[in-house]
C-alpha cells in the first residue's frame, strides 16, 4: 500500500509541470501575417529579430515579439510597401488602423534651387 502511494505522488509530481501549462500550443496566437498590395520581389525581411517570410504579396512570421500591431505595421510598409491586410499576435487590423499604416504617396515639393536650375 505504502510503495502505491509512493508511486502515485512521484506521478502526480512529474505529471504537475506539464499539466499547468495555461493555453495550449496551438491556441498561442504568437505570429502575425500581412498581404501587401503588390507582390515584392523580397523572400524574407527581418524585422525586430523575427523573420518574416514572403511569397507574392503575403508575408508571415510563426514568432513576432509583444509590440504594438499598429508600429510594427507601419514599420513593415516602409519595408515591403503598402500594406492592404494585417494581423500581429492574433490582433487583426481594422480599415481605419490599414490606412494609417502604409506609407502616404506624397508627391515631392521641389526645392527653390532645382526649380531656379529648371529655368
Amino acid at each position: 500500500m505504502r510503495s502505491l502511494i509512493i508511486a502515485v505522488a512521484a506521478l502526480a509530481a512529474m505529471g504537475g509541470p506539464a499539466m499547468s501549462e495555461t493555453k495550449p500550443q496551438a491556441l498561442r496566437q504568437e505570429g502575425g501575417w500581412l498581404t501587401l498590395s503588390a507582390p515584392t520581389t523580397r523572400d524574407h525581411v527581418v524585422f525586430d529579430g523575427a523573420v518574416w517570410r514572403c511569397k507574392a504579396d503575403v508575408c508571415r512570421s510563426p514568432q513576432v515579439k509583444s509590440l504594438p500591431p499598429l508600429r510594427s505595421c507601419k514599420r513593415l510598409a516602409r519595408e515591403l510597401g503598402p500594406v492592404t491586410a494585417f494581423s500581429y499576435r492574433g490582433v487583426t487590423l481594422e480599415a481605419a488602423d490599414l490606412a494609417a499604416c502604409s506609407p502616404a504617396q506624397i508627391a515631392k515639393t521641389p526645392a527653390e534651387a532645382e526649380v531656379a536650375a529648371a529655368r
